[in-house]
């Protein structure tokens, strides 16, 4: 996958989730036409507790998002 769709990709997962700004994805192919972009981030919740977040972004390998997902 080309580095300009990765960084595309990028501004769409920061737009929608801004505490992923800045943060790298990891890239996993998933197969020969999917790419899997993995984001994560700790965040602290009301409580005072600390929570991760992580965002999976499954796009196809011309750059297209398939897929968005935030669990925590």
């Amino acid at each position: 996958m080309e580095r300009e769709w990765i960084t595309a990709i990028c501004r769409q997962v920061y737009r929608r989730f801004p505490e992923m700004e800045g943060r790298a994805p990891k890239v996993k192919p998933q197969g020969e036409s999917q790419v899997l972009l993995i984001f994560t981030t700790k965040a602290t919740s009301a409580s005072g507790r600390t929570i991760e977040k992580t965002v999976r972004v499954v796009a196809s390998s011309s750059g297209k998002i398939l897929k968005m997902s935030e669990s925590r």
